[in-house]
């Protein structure tokens, strides 16, 4: 149990036994006051009070008069309706020092999840095209997601369910074999053709609606297996694969397991023959559906009329193979709010199948560009490596201004690094339920609510401690009372329960902006409190509380997927 959590159950003892009559405060009742002036820690007493039937602001004098200084708890007064709890910071700092200097990486990390099976779905790309930036969420989003459920013990299996034989494969099945017969492309040059053959496709197919047909009949052949365009799709797909395990290692996007819905269709058939014997699932119109509308989901649409298998028909064939492989006790599916209505169908189908496990959409909303969406079939998208080159270069102008005389290899070395903070943190610092507008030019700043603001944080943390004399270390907080001190004391001591609150809810943005107030919190702290130039008790009592800075900071980016850098 963290020095926090010690503290707040103190207080709740503390007020069950002032309020008497069985009375059981929770920690829900308790908030921050809204200024630290007030106190650490608030109690308000409106429910207590409308439970007696009394003013709450008599109630919060009589409590306060009746609790007095104690452990974590140094002082005790009311404030209007509220009960104010000011922490002993001589005991609560130093414990909160203690703790991170004790537990450093696994600072904030709980064992709440053990033996606990999740499987995280996310980076579900399709074969035969390229990266973008409107994939970035989806990649950052699931890989946090795992970081955060993996620092609370949960055992997680991350996995990506990869379209490789959908509508869009036939497409550019199709189109090499019409449309670019016998062509070579050389090895560099494979995603760029892909890319281009499949916005070409799309365009041929709206000039001359009569090849469609000539389309389908490549995708029935796909699915079955047969034809001469088996031999191509194989060909093309591992030209996509092996340029999504590039871009995935590139970006440290840890997926341990690799499911493909060309695999799946024969295990998709037999359960859906299953299903249309239970009842579950019926013929409409020549096509086979689940039917919920008693469940205002309208019909889900398993296989056309022509017998082609839909993506919610294999999400179940998924979600049993899944079952069968790991028997988690609970999935989370990373998927875009454009699928809510299709996921919603699906956890509803998987329960009338009696299918039990826990089952979460984290949904994210788009990635758009100021004139609009995306979309890889019109071209208008922004490729992951031109959006990282960019970034790249714009770094290491950074890096060669301030550090002339470092070789061109660190230089890009420590580019890179600060470019894929750039990136991740914009990405994850925004609201998943809330779209992010793209602009290019204002990702490549780096300075206020940045990915790079953080290193630079951590980065100056890093060079004043090789600057600090060797001194015997301590961990005492008795003289750490500037306001600014004990701020950065109470932020470094809610790491803890951040993280575990942003477990729970899976509201991942909380994460960045704890990162960006405490960095915020140590600015302030740096250029209003002297460090190394006060007395040696005080240099070595505020060196500790640098130190923990630094710690929590490094541990929340690690959280974010980002690496940190010593310097900058």
């Amino acid at each position: 149990m963290s020095p926090i959590q010690k503290a707040k159950q103190q207080i709740l003892r503390e007020l069950k036994q002032a309020v008497g009559g069985g009375y059981v405060p929770h920690l829900e009742d308790l908030s921050e006051p809204p200024d630290a002036k007030m106190g650490d820690i608030a109690f308000a007493c409106f429910l207590l009070a409308k439970k007696q039937k009394s003013n709450p602001t008599e109630i919060a004098n009589e409590i306060a008069a009746k609790i007095g200084p104690k452990g974590y708890v140094s002082h005790v007064r009311a404030v209007g309706p509220y009960v104010n709890f000011t922490f002993a910071h001589d005991i609560f700092g130093k414990d909160v020092l203690k703790d991170v200097d004790t537990l450093k990486d696994k600072y904030g990390t709980s064992a709440i999840g053990k033996d606990k099976r999740v499987m995280v779905e996310y980076a579900n790309l399709n074969t035969h095209k390229d990266v973008h930036i409107g994939h970035l969420r989806n990649l950052f989003v699931g890989q946090m997601a795992v970081n955060v459920l993996r620092a609370n013990g949960y055992d997680v299996v991350p996995h990506a369910y990869i379209n490789d034989l959908g509508a869009h494969v036939a497409k550019s099945v199709w189109a090499i074999m019409t449309l670019h017969a016998g062509e070579d492309v050389s090895k560099e040059k494979r995603i760029t053709f892909l890319r281009d053959v499949y916005i070409e496709s799309t365009q041929y197919l709206e000039d001359h609606p009569n090849t469609k047909e000539q389309v389908s009949l490549v995708f029935r052949n796909l699915e079955d297996q047969k034809g001469p365009e088996v031999a191509v799709w194989k060909k093309t797909r591992k030209w996509s694969l092996d340029y999504l395990e590039r871009v995935y290692g590139e970006l440290n996007i840890g997926i341990e397991e690799w499911y493909f819905e060309s695999n799946l269709i024969k295990k998709t058939k037999k359960e859906i023959d299953k299903l249309i014997k239970k009842g579950i699932v019926v013929q409409s119109e020549g096509a086979w559906i689940v039917d919920l509308r008693d469940q205002d989901l309208g019909v889900n649409l398993l296989v056309k009329s022509d017998g082609t298998l839909l993506y919610n028909a294999k999400d179940i064939g998924l979600a049993l193979k899944k079952e069968e492989d790991y028997h988690a006790l609970r999935s989370i599916y990373v998927v875009d709010t454009r699928q809510s209505h299709a996921m919603q169908q699906l956890f509803a189908t998987l329960k009338l199948m009696g299918f039990e496990k826990e089952l979460t959409h984290l949904s994210y909303d788009f990635v758009t560009l100021k004139d609009g969406a995306m979309a890889s079939r019109k071209g208008n998208d922004i490729r992951f490596e031109l959006f990282r080159d960019k970034m790249v270069e714009r770094a290491s102008e950074e890096t060669r201004a301030r550090h002339p005389d470092w070789n061109e290899k660190d230089i890009l070395e420590n580019a890179r690094t600060i470019a894929y903070a750039a990136m991740r943190f914009g990405m994850l610092k925004q609201d998943i339920e809330k779209p992010i507008i793209f602009d290019l030019e204002e990702s490549l700043v780096f300075e206020g609510y940045t990915g790079p603001y953080i290193l630079y944080t951590y980065a100056r943390i890093k060079t004043l401690l090789k600057k600090a004399p060797k001194i015997k270390k301590s961990l005492s907080s008795k003289h750490l009372k500037a306001p600014v001190e004990r701020k950065l004391l109470l932020l470094i001591a809610d790491y803890p329960d951040l993280v575990f609150a942003v477990s729970q809810t899976l509201e991942l943005s909380r994460v960045s902006q704890y990162l960006f107030d405490l960095a915020q919190t140590f600015a302030s702290f740096y250029s209003e409190i002297p460090v190394l130039k006060a007395e040696p008790e005080i240099v070595t009592e505020r060196l500790a509380l640098v130190k923990a800075v630094g710690q929590t900071l490094q541990n929340g980016l690690k959280l974010m997927g980002i690496e940190s850098i010593e310097e900058m």
